[in-house]
């Protein structure tokens, strides 16, 4: 099975992305992007790749032991930009604010995940992903990708909150992936 860690956003945040994503995505026509769908928008913490089914229980047990340790988190997603940069845009996304809460629960499941077997070795870039330009876009898409992407980087959506840590599974399909709820921990500490 394919599966994920993360967050999820709460449905006035979805809206407000997904508002921001057709205004984008109009100002973009022309410009090969596979678009994320707003139903799959979320927040990865973590990426384990393919896991035998005998693992899912040593993954949950793990997960509902990191989520004891931490609160409900603020989050404020603000800001957009491309990985690996804006010069170079292969990815168009929207950014959280810099949250340290966020950063201690992301290493806290790391550490928890890496005793399993599942390092990361990305450095965590809280990120919500809008779309992925195809490997083929010329020079002047990519410029244009640039350009409009420089017009609403500064953008607000506004406050949000993360309760609980998910674990999803994605099942790659043509037309896109489905990602399926597998467990959720909710986060309870009263000590952060």
């Amino acid at each position: 099975m394919r599966l994920f860690v993360a967050c999820d956003f709460s449905p006035g945040t979805l809206t407000k992305v997904s508002a921001f994503a057709q205004d984008l995505r109009a100002s973009l026509g022309g410009v090969p992007i596979r678009w994320v769908s707003a139903e799959l928008y979320h927040l990865t913490l973590q990426f384990l790749g393919e896991v035998p089914e005998n693992k899912l229980g040593a993954i949950e047990t793990s997960l509902a032991s990191v989520a004891k340790r931490h609160r409900k988190i603020p989050a404020e997603l603000a800001g957009a930009g491309c990985f690996p940069s804006l010069k170079q845009p292969q990815v168009v996304w929207v950014g959280l604010r810099p949250n340290p809460a966020l950063n201690r629960l992301t290493q806290d499941l790391r550490a928890a995940l890496g005793t399993l077997g599942f390092a990361d070795e990305n450095r965590f870039k809280a990120h919500l992903t809008l779309g992925r330009l195809d490997k083929y876009s010329s020079e002047e898409q990519k410029a244009r990708v640039t350009a409009q992407v420089e017009v609403v980087k500064d953008f607000v959506i506004g406050p949000d909150e993360f309760a609980e840590i998910v674990l999803y599974r994605s099942v790659l399909y043509p037309r896109g992936p489905v990602y399926t709820t597998l467990y959720r921990a909710r986060l309870e500490s009263m000590l952060n």
